[in-house]
């Protein structure tokens, strides 16, 4: 199943407001199992100037538009925090990708 990652960045002085909002996120939508995995939960690095943090989920199968919906309206939570930026990445898997071109990945690799 596909991977949706979500990368979003602030201003290092927004942090306060981004775990503040993070927190009301987790209440409106806590993780939800039967969308997907969460592979990585959530990962954060700094640059000089800003905090970046990403959210690998891997979605169930017949859930990925669920899930993409779901992780674009807890996006919005965000909204009104400047400087507050995000996006949202889809990835195939090897499997999935090797199919895209009608190839199928050596069983040792499964």
């Amino acid at each position: 199943m596909p991977y949706l990652i979500v990368t979003a960045s602030w201003p290092s002085d927004k942090s306060d407001e981004v775990a503040k909002m993070y927190f009301e996120e987790l209440k409106k939508y806590p993780p939800d199992d039967s969308l997907g995995t969460q592979v990585v939960p959530a990962a954060f690095s700094r640059t000089l100037q800003r905090i970046k943090a990403i959210v690998i989920t891997e979605a169930k199968k017949g859930k990925f538009q669920d899930l993409l919906i779901r992780e674009v309206n807890a996006l919005a939570m965000f909204r009104t925090i400047p400087g507050y930026e995000a996006q949202v990445d889809t990835y195939l898997t090897l499997e999935e990708a090797l199919g895209t071109i009608g190839m199928s990945p050596p069983a040792e690799l499964l």
